[in-house]
């Protein structure tokens, strides 16, 4: 079934960008010059398409024969996408030499090996709900997945969909964190980088040296993204407003997945929680502790390779107020399914409400290197219920597994580095770029080369130190596990018959505890080792929402060149 969808997809945006591409260019430019350059441009794909990664070397003849016609068929996609891609009116792409993100935070500058003499932990926390109440005006679309031709207004509301805050101080002097995690299926680099724009008189005041917001990718939320909105008239009215654009120089508003008056909320209540837990900072101790949690997740996807811990994160005030519990763990939130219109905030609502009244306790959970991790039920009694009677089911047996544990926890020192950089992921899956170039996904394009062709996402990567032991890798996207902990596809046992040569992310940090902190100031997708990207038509879903082939390695060389720039 998932090849059957997989192929029906690529057909129909196949399909959808030449209709786009025929129809809006021969309106703009003369017809017989149009066809002549699409045919010229095919024609230059075609014979430049290079086969050799699809030859016929594996033991069973059949899935070689089928390999090797998928990749025909994606050369094939690729070509005739691609060529299109060039002709269809087009949102302007920065150029990657001027561009510049001006609200990028390095981070702390000086770097500590131990604390600073006298320091103490200092943690504040913000939460603000960010419905409007209008979100079932049938103008609300609901983030998750695409959907074609059907639309993806919210029917209904189940629960709360909310921002949460920690701002974190070492007491070093050096500034402080900001850590705001949304209810939502992405965010973009342009998006959190405007709430640091309306942010930046108050942190110059307050000191705060580094906002950073990340989603736990909810499929079932309102679209906070920008690609789960109405795609036919994204696709036929986008590229005429891009003309006008274009031409005029006017800025004519695109159509995608975001509500103007839920994004604006977004941005009050963000930025109000933000402020709330940074003037709310009280000093205190913290407390790490590793929870077994494997009964509850599974990879779909080979090789099997998943962080099973709940990482928990306890800030104690030492003035005896709420405890602050911060969770990093690695499990889709896709309880209510990838396609529904019902809003919901998934397990960690439910796991919320139990640390809550149980532990009395603040709640913030950070997505991990959840590329294809799920959750498992195989331990509940969920198989008669519906979707969301089981999700329940699956948050509140989250939330007292955290709370009940008495795994050992040790005391974290008062130490924090943290240092961030901005670098650039190669685009070579046309699919996802025809989509950027209507403007339905909202992420930072830049251009590397002539008419636009060679694109990249500009983004951000990060590290940071808690205490003395632990290292977290800030992630703008959903990571293998592999790239981060090791155990990537041999030669033999991947798509392309080579292998990842790079380190994992573990080994770069060295003896430190490694968490990911995932869809962290962007979401660029799926992050693959090189060596595992697939056929489109190969029964995965990954790459239909991944940058391309280079993603995974491009990571690993940003974050290795960003610790090695560090003053240790």
């Amino acid at each position: 079934m998932k090849k059957i969808i997989s192929l029906i997809l690529s057909v129909v945006l196949t399909l959808s960008v030449c209709v786009v591409g025929f129809s809006t260019v021969a309106s703009a430019a003369d017809t017989k010059a149009v066809e002549q350059s699409q045919a010229e441009a095919v024609m230059t794909e075609v014979a430049s398409a290079d086969f050799s990664a699809y030859s016929l070397n594996t033991a069973n003849l059949g899935d070689a024969l089928l390999k090797l016609l998928y990749g025909v068929v994606d050369k094939l996609i690729d070509c005739v996408v691609g060529a299109l891609n060039s002709v269809v009116p087009s949102v302007s792409f920065n150029d990657k030499d001027s561009f510049v993100n001006d609200q990028l935070s390095e981070g702390i500058a000086q770097y500590l090996s131990e604390p600073a003499q006298g320091a103490k932990w200092s943690l504040g926390y913000g939460s603000a709900s960010l419905q409007t109440g209008n979100e079932l005006d049938g103008e609300h679309f609901v983030g998750g997945s695409l959907s074609f031709p059907k639309t993806k207004a919210a029917t209904a509301v189940y629960d709360d969909q909310r921002v949460r805050v920690i701002a974190l101080n070492d007491g070093s002097g050096r500034g402080t964190v900001v850590f705001a995690v949304i209810d939502g299926f992405g965010i973009s680099n342009e998006t959190v980088r405007e709430i640091r724009a309306e942010l930046a008189d108050f942190a110059k005041a307050k000191n705060v040296v580094s906002i950073n917001i990340s989603v736990l990718h909810q499929h079932s939320c309102v679209d906070t993204y920008g690609m789960n909105g109405d795609l036919l008239k994204m696709i036929f009215v986008n590229p005429c407003l891009n003309i006008i654009n274009n031409k005029f120089g006017t800025d004519k508003e695109l159509l995608n997945g975001l509500n103007e008056e839920f994004m604006a909320n977004l941005y009050k209540q963000t930025e109000q929680a933000i402020k709330d837990a940074v003037n709310s900072m009280t000093d205190g101790k913290m407390y790490y502790s590793e929870i077994d949690a494997s009964d509850y997740m599974r990879d779909k996807r080979d090789p099997i390779v998943f962080d099973p811990y709940i990482h928990r994160i306890r800030f104690v005030p030492d003035n005896g107020e709420r405890e602050t519990w911060i969770c990093n763990m690695a499990i889709h939130c896709v309880g209510n399914g990838a396609a529904g219109t019902e809003v919901t905030g998934d397990y960690p609502y439910y796991m919320e409400q139990v640390i809550n009244s149980k532990a009395d306790a603040n709640f913030i959970e950070l997505q991990g290197a959840e590329l294809a991790i799920t959750s498992n039920h195989d331990t509940l009694d969920t198989e008669d219920m519906t979707r969301l009677e089981s999700l329940k089911v699956f948050g509140t047996a989250l939330g007292n597994l955290v709370v009940d544990s008495n795994e050992k926890e040790s005391e974290v020192a008062p130490l924090l580095n943290l240092k961030m950089s901005e670098y650039y992921i190669p685009i070579s899956n046309t699919i996802l770029e025809f989509a950027g170039r209507l403007g339905a996904v909202t992420n930072t394009v830049v251009t590397t080369g002539k008419c636009d062709k060679d694109l990249e996402v500009a983004t951000e990567i990060g590290y940071m130190e808690l205490g003395t032991d632990i290292a977290v890798a800030l992630i703008p996207g959903e990571l293998e596990p592999t790239i981060a902990y090791g155990g990537s596809l041999s030669a033999s046992e991947s798509w392309s018959g080579e292998d990842f040569d790079y380190p994992s992310l573990q080994e770069i940090v060295g003896s430190k505890k490694l968490l990911v902190f995932g869809l962290m100031n962007d979401q660029v997708g799926y992050i693959l080792a090189d060596n595992d990207f697939k056929s489109l038509l190969a029964g995965e879903n990954e790459e239909i929402v991944a940058t391309g082939k280079k993603a995974g390695s491009t990571t690993v060389e940003a974050f290795e060149a960003l610790y090695n720039s560090i003053e240790k």
